[in-house]
């Protein structure tokens, strides 16, 4: 069952990817319905049902990396209009 998406969480995710911390990233993904299938190393592979396996990886300072996020966003704004 999907989790509710905190909206708070989702703004800041679009107009600050930067700032997004790690923990941020990950409770975004798992709300947007990715899941976490593996980890290599530093990185955390998540996948979708109906998408493409992604990695999220901790940047400088504890923060996800910011293409990382966009890729994220963008993959659940394509199931969401598909």
């Amino acid at each position: 069952m999907p989790m509710a998406v905190d909206r708070k969480l989702l703004e800041k995710a679009r107009r600050s990817p930067h700032a997004l911390s790690f923990e941020e990233a990950v409770q975004l993904g798992r709300e947007l319905g990715f899941q976490k299938v593996r980890q290599v190393r530093g990185h955390r592979i998540f996948r979708h049902a109906a998408l493409s396996a992604f990695s999220l990886q901790k940047g400088p300072n504890g923060r996800a990396k910011a293409y990382q996020v966009r890729r994220m966003l963008e993959a659940a704004k394509a199931r969401a209009h598909a």
